[in-house]
């Protein structure tokens, strides 16, 4: 084998490594809806019974937000993206809201 074929038969294989390792890490990336809920949802000890309510938000919902604990969102996000908004509603008790927002990480927009 010459060395030009040895070598584009090298960069033949490292091209086809590289795009392996990007599709291998598009299968583990997690649907960006449910992870979010994951991400934000306290954890609770086995003897606490607290649970914490989430759920999406529809469009004519009026939630009891008393007091904004956090919101969370990918920043880099362009188009439609999730949010997650942890809140303390008047009685006190924790709810997690889901909903969508529009991403501001695009470049020409």
């Amino acid at each position: 084998m010459t060395m030009k074929r040895l070598a584009a038969l090298m960069m033949a294989a490292a091209s086809f490594m590289a795009m392996s390792n990007i599709a291998n890490a598009a299968e583990k990336e997690p649907d960006p809806l449910t992870a979010d809920i994951q991400l934000v949802t306290p954890h609770q000890s086995a003897n606490d019974e607290k649970t914490v309510d989430s759920h999406d938000y529809q469009y004519g919902d009026k939630p009891d937000v008393h007091k904004v604990i956090s919101v969370k969102s990918n920043p880099m996000a362009c188009g439609v993206t999730p949010a997650v908004m942890t809140y303390e509603d008047s009685h006190g008790e924790i709810h997690i809201m889901r909903y969508q927002i529009m991403g501001s990480g695009c470049q020409n927009g």
